[in-house]
């Protein structure tokens, strides 16, 4: 078992194990993602996992946000940007001026923010029903991108365990890219997140439980992985393709989150 209270006593890795690559050449040259191969963003919160699946998920045309909390600066953000619509049910409907609804189309709505209400902390029952509900529909239609966020959040405490690992293992098959986010590695009981993820993105974490878990990426160097994440810089992220064992650190454009309606100076 590695020693990490020794490990981490090391210096920083030479950058060439994981160059450092501009944001959009990383986007453009390097960060070639099909649609049917799964990604995940793990690291402690405030370190721009939300900011980094911004930018990211413009690869993607059909966008399903599972989103855990009431207000949300970024993703207030996303919505202003006009690329993302907010829906309060699924499916989602299109009410008509004179009366009544319907249900929309994808053309109609081609970025979704699927968030239902979380105001309540009472709220889980139905947060579950919703999201089951919309991944089984999701699952069956194929070519979505089914975006878990916080991915702890749902696993844990809405205990859907059990669709995360058939969205996993099966949703490939179906052009379906699973991509989760979350700040607790350690915690997971998932094993398949690092084993059927082809996109790792790692942001700076000294976390000693969080490192351990970093170790088990497949047939990588797991002590390279984790110098590499315990020396980033602030909002930037270590990315390891786990087919080709390719490493590269990069930083996302950084957006101006929201709060309380007003944007944060």
């Amino acid at each position: 078992m590695t020693d990490l209270s020794e490990y981490r006593s090391v210096r920083k890795p030479p950058d060439e194990t994981a160059p450092e690559v501009e944001w959009n050449d990383f986007y453009d040259y390097v960060f070639e993602w099909p649609q049917d191969e799964h990604l995940a963003v793990i690291g402690p919160t405030g370190q721009g996992k939300s900011n980094l699946l911004h930018w990211a998920l413009k690869k993607r045309r059909y966008v399903v946000i599972f989103g855990t909390k009431p207000k949300d600066g970024m993703y207030q953000n996303m919505l202003d940007s006009g690329d993302y619509k907010r829906i309060e049910e699924w499916p989602p409907r299109k009410r008509r001026w004179y009366g009544g609804s319907r249900l929309v189309t994808p053309d109609e709505m081609p970025r979704r923010l699927l968030w239902p209400d979380a105001t309540s902390l009472n709220s889980e029952p139905a947060q579950k029903r919703e999201f089951s509900k919309a991944l089984n529909d999701i699952y069956v239609q194929g070519g979505w991108c089914a975006v878990w966020d916080d991915y702890w959040y749902i696993t844990n405490v809405l205990d859907m365990l059990h669709d995360s690992k058939k969205m996993l293992m099966n949703a490939r098959s179906n052009d379906i890219p699973f991509v989760v986010a979350t700040q607790r590695p350690a915690g997971q009981r998932n094993v398949e997140l690092f084993d059927q993820s082809t996109h790792l993105f790692f942001a700076r974490d000294n976390d000693e439980r969080n490192l351990k878990t970093i170790g088990g990426v497949g047939y990588l160097d797991s002590r390279l992985i984790q110098a590499h994440v315990a020396h980033l810089e602030p909002y930037q992220f270590l990315y390891v393709n786990t087919r080709n064992g390719y490493m590269y650190r990069t930083s996302a454009p950084l957006l101006k989150a929201r709060k309380n309606g007003r944007r944060n100076r």
